[in-house]
């Protein structure tokens, strides 16, 4: 999957996250603006990886390295995943890159 695939996918509202990311929303440690900013950013996909769970419609996980609402670098890691309406960005983890 390409950079750009994601970028539309997230472009279009298509995308969800875990519920460990929710909770971090809610205590205010980031946005859900900061997850899609983070990938409409990007310039490259970090890093690919296997998704050993195979719940990604190409096997794959992608770490996406961009900038937050603040400009700040912010680190994200996601797969594509499928459901009745389509594809859609699932994030697995997000936080502050170090």
């Amino acid at each position: 999957m390409a950079l750009s695939q994601i970028k539309r996918l997230i472009d279009q509202n298509r995308y969800d996250y875990t519920g460990k990311i929710r909770d971090r929303i809610e205590e205010g440690e980031f946005t859900e603006d900061d997850l899609a900013t983070c990938i409409l950013t990007a310039t490259k996909i970090y890093k690919k990886e296997r998704d050993e769970l195979s719940q990604s419609v190409d096997g794959m996980k992608y770490v996406i390295i961009g900038k937050d609402t603040q400009g700040a670098a912010f680190y994200t890691a996601g797969k594509i995943r499928k459901d009745y309406s389509g594809k859609y960005y699932f994030f697995l983890t997000a936080h502050e890159a170090h």
